[in-house]
């Protein structure tokens, strides 16, 4: 009952701020319109209803001096129409219908005379035959920029207007258009499919965008062929390991342009053309297997070092206390229990695991003849665990320092971080799977950023 009555009083005192607040704006109003300030006047009383709409006598004098504020912009915009400023005038009139939505907000209807209504759609029109004229004038003159701005402007003040959303369109585009054009007869295959998708993305069908955009594909297509890596190691597989993981990331490259053959493909291929080769693949007839295969380069790549340790687990039995509570009696008779120690043993784990993967790989152009890309990516990576074992009340332990019982708190967290602690460490093999991933993703990345350069 008595928190009900504290936030009524709150909800009046706030309404009584509110309503006070609301008074002191109307009675500024009130000397701004007394002095002949206008606009000023019209700002205080749209405050005030702001504030609060229910405001009479603010709501009189919004609707006095709102009016006088109108007449005045209307008055504005007949001047200018009467000067030929068409331009000013459209906006001058807009303004208006602007500060009239704005009062309307806070509950007073003004009026706009029908007459001005007239005018305005008569200047209006004028001035959009204006704009399109220019519009039209400029795309003649491949003044595209200034085209598009008059044809932006003309969909702002009437999106309707004749074709003027078309020719919009036709300003934003062909510039773009004519420079994939340039770009595709450069056999600038990528910059040029950029610029038709651009076009496609703002309007399909144009011109011959979508047509073009496919012969970039089909022109600046760039096969690659992935051969078998080989095996510099004594870890018998991991060439099979590198060339999967290597082909898995040249596959989620995202470029449109790139194509990626693989030994099964290559296989299929020879067989197709009934030409048998040695299930051995070599630098030595690489080239000309990706002659064959109708590649132009050839990603190869030697497997230098696979290493892989997996760790003893090592045990520790180390000192420490367990604490207990023993019932005593003070010297008042009262009873009372108190925290003592008693020393105890846990043993303490410790393992680990680790990997080493390093791979060569080469990038070589089948037009050329010559090495795009040659580079060493070397991961490696540790695995270790720590953990505490204790066949007590674990809750209780504490660790020892030298004899007695540390009860420092950051030590004993530690020590209960040791107790809960993760006890399986992670195999070495499993480790260097993450690791051919890693190199995997770093050979997609560089033949990603070669696609740049290879295809322009």
């Amino acid at each position: 009952m008595k928190n009900g009555l504290i936030l009524f009083i709150a909800f009046l005192l706030l309404g009584t701020q509110a309503c006070q607040n609301s008074k002191h704006y109307t009675k500024l109003a009130q000397k701004q319109d007394a002095a002949g300030l206008n606009k000023e006047a019209s700002e205080s009383y749209y405050i005030a209803l702001w504030k609060k709409r229910a405001n009479i006598e603010a709501q009189i004098g919004m609707k006095k001096t709102g009016q006088t504020v109108l007449n005045g912009m209307l008055s504005e915009f007949n001047q200018k129409s009467s000067f030929g400023n068409k331009k000013e005038a459209v906006y001058a009139f807009m303004s208006a219908k602007e500060y009239l939505a704005k009062i309307k907000g806070v509950g007073v209807e003004l009026q706009i005379p029908e007459f001005y209504l007239s005018d305005y759609e008569k200047v209006k029109k004028s001035y959009l035959t204006e704009l399109y004229e220019q519009g039209t004038k400029l795309l003649e003159e491949n003044n595209f920029t200034d085209a598009e701005t008059n044809f932006n402007e003309i969909g702002r003040l009437d999106p309707n207007f004749k074709d003027a959303g078309d020719l919009k369109d036709i300003a934003y585009l062909e510039p773009i258009y004519q420079k994939a054009l340039t770009e595709f007869e450069a056999k600038h295959y990528r910059a040029a499919y950029n610029g038709f998708v651009k076009v496609e993305e703002r309007k399909l069908g144009y011109k011959e965008s979508a047509s073009l955009k496919m012969s970039c594909l089909e022109k600046g297509k760039y096969t690659i062929a992935l051969m078998p890596f080989s095996n510099g190691t004594n870890m018998q597989g991991s060439d099979t390991k590198a060339t999967a993981y290597i082909l898995n990331a040249l596959t989620q490259i995202n470029d449109p342009f790139l194509q990626v053959i693989d030994r099964e493909n290559l296989n299929n291929i020879l067989a197709e053309q009934r030409i048998q080769m040695s299930g051995i693949f070599s630098e030595s007839n690489a080239v000309e297997i990706g002659k064959i295969s109708g590649a132009k380069a050839l990603i190869t790549g030697t497997v230098l070092n696979h290493t892989v340790q997996n760790g003893q687990i090592r045990k520790v039995t180390r000192n420490g206390f367990e604490s207990y509570q023993v019932k005593k009696v003070n010297a008042e008779g009262k009873t009372f229990y108190d925290t003592e120690y008693k020393p105890v043993q846990f043993d303490e784990y410790y393992n680990s695991s680790e990997s080493n993967v390093s791979i060569q790989y080469k990038m070589t152009s089948i037009e050329t003849a010559s090495l795009i890309k040659n580079d060493i990516f070397t991961e490696k990576n540790k695995d270790e665990v720590i953990y505490a074992v204790y066949g007590g009340n674990a809750n209780n332990l504490f660790p020892a320092s030298g004899n007695v019982v540390n009860t420092n708190s950051r030590d004993r967290n530690a020590l209960k971080e040791m107790l809960n602690a993760r006890r399986n460490v992670r195999d070495g093999n499993d480790i260097a799977n993450d690791l051919y991933i890693e190199i995997a993703k770093k050979i997609a990345d560089n033949v990603k950023t070669q696609m740049q350069t290879l295809v322009p």
